[in-house]
């Protein structure tokens, strides 16, 4: 079960926490919540600290929201994702379309 919570933070910064395996149950949880917020944010942070599973579809949804963001001159980054999720990121050269940092400060700075 992929949760999803949503903290608005100074700056216009939205941070969406994940929590939970991004399979292809978590991507199908999290598709349309995370199509609204690629259309009415323009910074958004992704919080990877209790993302237990990285499958392709679940990138798959992380980078059609980064592309919408930044069609609109926007940034989603991603930050602390574990060390399975940061090769899965890497070795499918998603690190490349999604920025993707060590930590929060890191990733706000990086929206700014």
């Amino acid at each position: 079960m992929m949760r999803l919570d949503q903290i608005e933070l100074p700056g216009d910064v939205l941070k969406v926490k994940l929590t939970g395996p991004l399979d292809i149950a978590g991507a199908g949880e999290i598709d349309m919540p995370f199509s609204v917020i690629a259309g009415h944010n323009d910074k958004v942070i992704v919080d990877f600290t209790d993302v237990t599973f990285l499958a392709s579809i679940g990138i798959r949804v992380l980078v059609k929201a980064a592309r919408a963001i930044s069609r609109r001159n926007g940034r989603l980054v991603v930050f602390n994702p574990t060390e399975d999720a940061h090769k899965v990121l890497r070795s499918t050269g998603v690190d490349t379309i999604i920025m993707v940092v060590t930590d929060e400060p890191s990733a706000i700075a990086a929206c700014s």
